[in-house]
C-alpha cells in the first residue's frame, strides 16, 4: 500500500514539474534582486505548507476511515 501512494505521488510530482516551471519562470534576460528573491521565498513556503497540509489531512482522514 505504501509504495502505491508513493508511486502516486511521485506521478503527481512529474505532472506538477510544467506547472512550476510556470509559477516560478526563470530568466536569463531578469535581474535578481532582493525583492525577487523574498517574493519566491513565499512562494515556495506557501508550496511547502500547502504539502506537508495535505499530508497530513491524508493521514487524519485515513485514521478516521479505520
Amino acid at each position: 500500500m505504501k509504495i502505491r501512494v508513493g508511486i502516486g505521488m511521485l506521478i503527481l510530482l512529474l505532472m506538477a514539474l510544467p506547472a512550476f516551471a510556470q509559477v516560478f519562470p526563470v530568466d536569463a534576460t531578469s535581474t535578481t534582486t532582493i525583492t525577487n528573491v523574498k517574493a519566491d521565498l513565499i512562494a515556495w513556503g506557501v508550496a511547502f505548507i500547502g504539502v506537508a497540509l495535505t499530508v497530513f489531512a491524508y493521514k487524519r482522514v485515513k485514521a478516521l476511515v479505520r
